[in-house]
Parts: C-alpha cells; structure tokens; sequence
C-alpha cells in the first residue's frame, strides 16, 4: 500500500509539472503570436490573397525561426526575420494561389521555433472561393519601380459568370490613399459573362520599399458581398543603406562599443549626406570622408544604456538628393548586466 501511494504521488507530481510547463508555453506563445489564425472571407478564384501574421517578441530571450512547413501546396510564405531580438517584431506573410479550388479552402503554416525553446506554432487561413467571380491576374502587381513624376498604373479583368444579367460592382475601397482605384464594365459575351476592367494607380508619397495594399470590392449581391485584390509595389530609392537591419548583439551595461565601416549609403551618381540622427541619444554615426560621393562610409558607436535589457533605435540618414526621402535603419542590440 506504502509502495502504490509513493507512485502515485510521484505520478502526480509529473503530471503537475508537465500541466505547468504546457501552460507556461501556451502563455508565452500567446504574448509572441496574438493573431493565428486569419480568415479572407469571400474571394474571386485566381486571386492571390495574403496576409501578415504579426510576431511581437515580449520575452527577455532571442527567438528564432528554423523553419516552416505549409499546408498546402497553393500558399507562399515569407518571413521578415528569422532572429527576432527582445522588444522586437517581425511579420510571417502567407499568400494562397486560390486559381486551382472552388469553395471553402483551409491552408496556412507551421513555424518551427528552436529558441528560446522547441515550439511548433500553426497560423491558419481560410478563405471561400467563388467560382463564378476570376481575377486575372490574380493581383495587382506594378513590380519593381523607380521614382518619377509619372504615376505608375496596372489592370486586372475580372470576369462575373453567375447568371445574374444586373450584377454590379457598387463601390470600391483601399487600406490608405496611395492606391485609387477604378471599376468599369468592358463587355459582355454570348454565353451571359459580364467583363469588367480594374485599374489601380499609385499615388504620391509612397515610401521606398516594398509596398503592400488592398482593393476592395463591394458588390450587389443579396447579401452584399466584398472581393480583396491584394496590391503590391517595389519602390526602389535613389540612395541604398545596406544594412538596413542591424543587430550588435550582447553589449554589457554602460559599456561603449564602435563597429567600423559597417553601413554603407550607395547610389549611381555622388551625393552628399545632409544630415544623421538617431532617435536614441545612446547612438551615433559618423561619416569616413564627408563630402560628395557615390559611396559613404559609417561607423556606428553605441553607448549602451545602464540598465539591462533589449536596446532598439532607428538610424535616420538624410542626403542632398531632391525628392529622396529619409533612409532609415534599425538597430538592436541586447544590453547585459555589468
């Protein structure tokens, strides 16, 4: 009797301790993932569709992103960072190919984390396929873009074949004023098939980089119904800082550090840099040669603060180039007890 109450105390003992751990993990999981799982509603079939999971690393420890398994072979992933230092954040983009499938359509991704510990995370994504409404092509793509005065502008067909002779695209909506979009009727076919023309243009003052919105159409269904088309852009900059994410790693309390010749400001032609600041008084840039020239130089110092904990900042570099707006950098370090 002895021996079978000492077993089962030590049972319950185990069981308390792996409950607790499993709990501990979930909470965590919780604080670096608040969204997993995201649905798209109703979408035209051919349309690629994408969205952003948000990774907001709470903890005091690095974490790390070893890989990732889709579950489907019509979703796309790409990941911001796969080293995400403390009070940092990145972005997990899942995009669905929904141009082979009809209907409800489940799919999504599996991250693998090996730091701070072994961890399997699913972000999910949904979406219904009508199979009477195809986008082609499946987004609004301008491509890779070079600044200039005239505003860039793509079209996508769109094709309504669900027998209804008065069907309507009754509004169209964007996530920011960098897209305007328009709708207009180009045609019908013997067979019943309304044709329709969508024409995205982008607006002034779109950032350098990759730029990323959404079209929404707004229909006369019963019940209305709303249609995304994703837009995407690449605005290529004038002026180059590579990198454009630094991270300095461990820096002891109070201590001073400078990396030589680690960041790079690049373009065609020579220019002068105007003016480099920091949004953090801790961190510095000084130019090897000022003055004119295709390629700049700088070595960054950093005081680091007296308290320990995760260090961010963002680098701001200014030139006398016109129309180019500020380049910026990140740049994290983790500040280590003395």
């Amino acid at each position: 009797m002895r021996r079978i109450l000492l077993c089962w105390i030590a049972w319950s003992a185990i069981s308390v301790g792996a409950s607790s751990a499993c709990r501990a993990q979930s909470d965590w999981l919780t604080t670096v993932f608040p969204e997993r799982a995201y649905d798209f509603g109703t979408v035209a079939r051919g349309s690629q569709i994408r969205h952003a999971f948000p990774i907001v690393n709470r903890t005091n420890s690095e974490i790390h992103i070893a890989d990732w398994r889709t579950k489907c072979g019509c979703t796309d992933v790409k990941v911001g960072a796969r080293v995400i230092p403390p009070g940092t954040q990145t972005t997990v983009e899942a995009t669905i190919n929904t141009t082979n499938f009809q209907g409800y359509k489940p799919s999504g991704l599996t991250l693998i984390l090996d730091r701070p510990v072994f961890a399997q995370v699913d972000l999910n994504v949904t979406c219904f396929i009508r199979g009477d409404i195809v986008l082609s092509p499946g987004q609004a793509d301008f491509g890779t873009l070079r600044r200039s005065s005239k505003l860039p502008t793509t079209s996508l067909e769109l094709t309504y074949a669900g027998g209804r002779p008065d069907w309507d695209i009754v509004q169209m909506k964007t996530q920011s004023d960098k897209v305007k979009a328009v709708a207009k009727e180009t045609g019908r076919s013997v067979d019943g098939q309304i044709h329709w023309q969508i024409t995205a243009t982008l607006q002034p003052g779109v950032a350098n980089g990759y730029f990323k919105d959404q079209i929404t159409l707004i229909t006369n269904d019963s019940p209305a119904q709303t249609i995304p088309i994703s837009v995407l852009a690449n605005v290529q900059s004038a002026v180059s800082v590579t990198p454009s994410i630094i991270n300095l790693g461990r820096v002891r309390a109070g201590e001073t550090i400078a990396r030589v010749n680690l960041l790079h400001v690049r373009s065609s032609s020579p220019f002068s840099l105007s003016k480099v600041s920091a949004t953090s008084p801790e961190l510095e840039a000084q130019e090897a040669r000022p003055g004119a020239a295709a390629d700049h130089v700088l070595t960054l110092k950093l005081k680091a603060p007296t308290e320990p904990g995760p260090f961010h900042a963002v680098l701001k570099v200014e030139t006398d180039m016109k129309n180019e707006p500020v380049a910026q950098v990140k740049v994290f370090a983790t500040v280590a007890p003395q």
